[in-house]
C-alpha cells in the first residue's frame, strides 16, 4: 500500500540545520500551521535580518517613487526618472516576497537559531526520517504528512498476468465492498523476475493503512474461462505445454495455454474445460505414449 503521487507534503527545513527534536511521530494528526519539529540554524537569524532590512528597503522604495511622481507632475522630473523609480520599488518588494516566502514555514522558537517547522497541510504524519541532532539539508524532506483521501495498491504481476490488463481494470478485493482499478502499468518488465509492476486504486469505501497487505482477486477479461489446475499435471512435449484429461476410456493429450503458474498450480485460459480430470502421476509413461516411445 502506497500514497499516491500528490497526496503526501513533504517538510523541508529552507536552511542547512540540525533537528533538535522531532514534535510528532508517525501516525499523529496534523492540521496545516501545526509545528513538527525543532530545528536549529545560524542561517535562520541572517534570514530574518534581510527580511527586515528588505522590508525597509522596500518601504524607502515606495517613499521615492512617491516623491518622483510629485515632481514629475510639477516638470521637475522626467517620465524616465519616475518609470526608473517605479522599477526599483517592484525589484524591491519581490525581493522582499522572496525572503518572505522561504521563511513562511517557519516560527520562532526562542533562541538565538531555534525554529520551529509547520506543516504544509493537514494529515496524518507518514514519516520521520531524521533523528534528534542529526543534520537536515536545505530543501531536503525530511518528515512527510499524508492526507489519507486515496491509496495505491503497488502489485508486481507476471507478464503473462499483467498483459491481460488495461488501464481501467477493475479489481476485486476480498472483504471490501468496492473495486480497485487499474491506474498505471510499468511500461518495463523485471528482467530478473519477468513481473511488471501496475498500481491500483483502492475504493474510498473502505479503511486502508500505508504499507498494508491486501488480497486481491484480478478480473480479467477471459477470466470466466480461466481454470486453475495442478502445476505437477503439465508436462512439455515438443516445446509445447499439455495436459492429460482422463476420457473414461484412457487419456486424450490437450495443448493448454498457462497464464501463470506457481510451485503448485497453473491458471490456465484454453485447453481445459471445467469438469475435465486431468492426470497427475503415471505422466512419464503417457508422455512415453505421446511421443511414440
Amino acid at each position: 500500500m502506497i500514497a499516491p503521487p500528490g497526496n503526501s507534503s513533504p517538510v523541508a527545513s529552507p536552511f542547512e540545520a540540525v533537528l533538535l527534536e522531532p514534535l510528532v511521530i508517525p501516525g499523529m494528526q496534523v492540521e496545516a500551521g501545526d509545528p513538527v519539529a525543532l530545528l536549529y540554524s545560524p542561517e535562520y537569524e541572517t534570514a530574518r535580518a534581510e527580511v527586515e532590512s528588505q522590508r525597509i528597503m522596500a518601504e524607502h522604495m515606495d517613499h521615492l517613487l512617491e516623491r518622483a511622481l510629485e515632481l514629475r507632475e510639477l516638470g521637475l522630473r522626467s517620465a524616465q526618472e519616475a518609470d526608473e523609480a517605479e522599477h526599483d520599488s517592484k525589484s524591491a518588494h519581490l525581493n522582499l516576497a522572496a525572503s518572505q516566502r522561504r521563511l513562511s514555514a517557519v516560527r520562532s522558537a526562542g533562541g538565538a537559531g531555534r525554529f520551529k517547522l509547520v506543516a504544509p497541510a493537514s494529515g496524518t504524519v507518514a514519516s520521520v526520517s531524521v533523528a534528534a541532532g542529526e543534520a537536515v539539508g536545505m530543501s531536503e524532506p525530511f518528515l512527510s504528512i499524508f492526507d489519507g483521501k486515496r491509496y495505491w495498491l503497488d502489485v508486481a504481476l507476471p507478464e503473462r498476468v499483467a498483459n491481460t490488463f488495461s488501464i481501467g481494470s477493475s479489481v476485486s478485493l476480498p472483504g471490501s465492498a468496492g473495486k480497485g482499478t487499474v491506474v498505471a502499468i510499468d511500461p518495463t518488465v523485471d528482467a530478473r523476475l519477468q513481473s511488471v509492476r501496475i498500481k491500483i486504486e483502492l475504493p474510498t469505501s473502505s479503511s486502508w493503512r500505508l504499507g498494508q497487505l491486501v488480497n486481491l482477486s484480478l478480473d480479467t477479461a477471459e477470466q470466466e474461462t480461466n481454470l486453475v489446475i495442478p502445476a505437477r499435471a503439465i508436462v512439455r512435449i515438443n516445446g509445447t505445454d499439455c495436459v492429460f484429461i482422463d476420457t473414461g476410456e484412457g487419456f486424450r493429450r490437450v495443448e493448454v495455454s498457462i497464464i501463470t503458474r506457481s510451485r503448485d498450480d497453473a491458471v490456465l485460459n484454453a485447453g481445459v474445460s471445467p469438469g475435465d480430470q486431468v492426470a497427475v502421476s503415471g505422466l512419464a509413461a503417457l508422455k512415453n505414449l505421446a511421443e511414440g516411445v
